[in-house]
This record gives C-alpha cells, structure tokens and sequence, in this order.
C-alpha cells in the first residue's frame, strides 16, 4: 500500500511538471476526440428507457441556439415576409408590372384627403358575398393591382390618432363580383349603393407571395360619380346613414316615427326571444348554429337589462337602433334583393320590419316542429 501511495504521487507530481502545451497536444490525438464525440452525444440526447427499448430524446443545443440568436436578431419568423422584403415585392410590382403601374397611379387619388369616414373617395372592390356594418371583410390577394394598392392604403402617412384609410364593396347584386369571358366588365351607376371597408391589419406571406387584408364594415355610401375605371373602378361617393327620428335638435324630433320605432325594436326583440327558446325546444339550430340572440344583439338591444354590463363603449341612443337593425340582418338568410333592400333604406323601421318578416317566418316553422314533436310524444294521441 506505501509502495502504491508513493506511485501515484509520483505520477501526479509528473502531471503537475506538465505543461499544459504539451498536455492540449496529448489530448489532440484521435482516442481524445472519440471520446469527446461520445461525450457530446450523450449529453445532447441521453438515453432513457422507452416502449420499445432505449431511444434517444433530447434537442441538439445547436439547434436552439441557433433559432434563438435568429429570432432575437429581429428576422420574421418561417413563412412571413419582413418589412424590407414586403417594400421590395410591392416596389417591384408597382414597377414591373402593368397592374401595378395603374393601381399605383389610380390609389394615388383616393388618399389626397383626410382618411376615415370623411374621405369620399374610394376604391371599389367586387365583393362576391353580402356584408353589413359589423361584419369582417377578409381577402385574399394576388393580383399586383389589389396588392400594390392595397400596400399604398395601409401604409399611407396620416396624422397620429387618424382612423386607417377606407375602401369600398359593391353590393353582388348591382356589380357582378367576376366577368364571364368577352363580356365587358358591369361598372357601377350613379346611385348604387356599397359598403365602406376600414383596413385593421395587411400581412404578406412569404412562401405564396399574398397578401391577407382584414377589414371591418364601418358604414354604407352611394355613388356619384365614376373617376376612374382602371385597373379598378374609384368613385365619388357619399355617406349613406339613416334618417334620425329625434336627438337634441327639436326641429329634427318626430314624435310619432320615434314611437313606431321603438314598437318596431320591441317586436324584433320579442321575436327573437321566441326563436331562441323554441329552438331550444324544438332542438333545431338556428341562423347557421349559436345562440338565437348573439352578442351584437345583446349590446344593442331595446332593452336595457339584456345590453352587457362590461361593455366599455356602449353605443349612442341616436345609433343604437341601426345597429342593432345591422346585428340582426346580417344573421338573417336574405337573397341578394332582399339584402339590397336592407342596404339601401335610410329608414331603421323599414329595415326592422324587413327583420320581423323573416323572423315571423321562422317562430313559425318552429312553432311547427314543436307541436309535432309534442304530438308524437303524447301518449294519449295512440
């Protein structure tokens, strides 16, 4: 034991007198780097027991490191085109191309003015479905002329506190959404009415090359005039709003249209209360599926009791009404004329009583379900 103890120390003094030159260039030979290849991969993925025996688990710290050094070095993540990217792809369609070019020129007009409501230029877009205030406009783009313009609205300069730059959607029923081959494109008329679109969100994808538009319905306008025809139709246009029944001007008040108004809300409502609980009743769905009475219902309601206590902007009383005749249209299953009606009216009791038509009719196909189902339950009928 004295002889072993007096051997390791002697080795362990020769280590010492080593240098550590010569010690990195004992540890370079070949059985050094296997060892440390070994090393690595087991510390990158240790084994551990599995189902069918051990496997390998873990993430290469490679790997990591990499993704981390570059998301935090500020590139877009997969399949998204960073902002010079997305400067670079519209600056090369609006100069290339030839839709580009006249979509460049015929924007230019359109945000000349002050953005939001008050600009009365606009941009049409052919919409194929029907749309009302409150809904959400999403499109999917590829066409240079839609893409440059729609670039040029998004990024257009304004003042800190400007709503965002609006657009227009004729209505189908007026302005056919596509062109059969040879045929001239249907342009809008003086008098035809549409829907103003503002712009929340523009992405660019990278893989594609499209670019996705959100937007809200924030009112409705009617043409005046055609400005411009290519590569899109532009148009003067004036906002189209209903008819107000009262307010704080007197000269304004109509004691007798308010309280047809109000009975009006008051049937919409009831009616809509009717459906939901025979809904329930009956186990059918109604307006596609959801609640009978949805959330947008609710905030503009007639009834107080049933508007949301949470809701942080609760709407005016003299745009209450509207909106509220919006949140049930745009859940009513109309054609295309009887949509058009709807957007055309200025007054909320004529759109109202468009509702209470279309709801009458399905309290009463309800109203038969139940009362067959109730019969065939009773076993007193047999």
């Amino acid at each position: 034991r004295a002889r072993r103890r007096d051997g390791r120390r002697a080795r362990g003094s020769r280590m010492s007198r080593t240098s550590l030159a010569s010690a990195q260039a004992l540890c370079a030979g070949p059985a050094f780097s296997k060892c440390a290849r070994r090393f690595r991969r087991r510390v990158a993925a240790p084994r551990v027991a599995g189902r069918g025996g051990s496997s390998r688990v873990g993430i290469s710290v490679s790997i990591v490191v990499a993704a981390s050094d570059r998301f935090s070095g500020g590139a877009p993540p997969p399949n998204r085109l960073d902002e010079q990217a997305a400067r670079d792809r519209v600056f090369r369609l609006a100069s290339e191309t030839t839709g580009g070019r006249g979509a460049m020129e015929a924007i230019q007009g359109c945000l000349t003015s002050m953005p939001g409501m008050t600009n009365h230029r606009l941009m049409l877009f052919r919409h194929p479905s029907l749309k009302c205030p409150l809904d959400t406009v999403a499109l999917n783009l590829v066409e240079p002329r839609w893409v440059v313009a729609f670039d040029a609205i998004a990024n257009a300069p304004k003042r800190p506190g400007d709503p965002p730059f609006c657009f227009g959607i004729t209505h189908p029923a007026l302005v056919p959404p596509t062109t059969p081959p040879g045929e001239d494109v249907v342009a809008p008329k003086p008098g035809d009415v549409g829907l103003v679109c503002q712009v929340d969100d523009v992405y660019h994808d990278n893989k594609t090359e499209r670019m996705y538009v959100t937007s809200r319905v924030v009112g409705r306008f009617a043409v005046e005039r055609i400005v411009g025809e290519h590569p899109f139709f532009v148009a003067e246009t004036r906002r189209l709003t209903d008819e107000p029944f009262g307010g704080s001007d007197p000269e304004q008040l109509d004691p007798e249209g308010l309280k047809a108004l109000e009975e009006e809300e008051l049937r919409v409502w009831r009616l809509l209360e009717t459906l939901e609980s025979l809904s329930k009743k009956a186990n059918e769905e109604v307006f596609g599926g959801g609640p009978a009475i949805d959330y947008d219902a609710k905030r503009f309601s007639p009834v107080k009791s049933a508007r949301p206590a949470w809701d942080e902007n609760p709407p005016s009383e003299s745009e209450r009404p509207e909106m509220f005749s919006w949140a049930v249209v745009r859940r009513l299953n109309l054609d295309k004329r009887q949509h058009l009606d709807a957007v055309r009216t200025t007054y909320t009791t004529a759109r109202l009583a468009q509702c209470a038509d279309a709801l009458q009719e399905g309290v009463d196909y309800l109203a038969a379900v139940a009362a067959l189902r109730d019969a065939e339950d009773d076993p007193s009928e047999e």
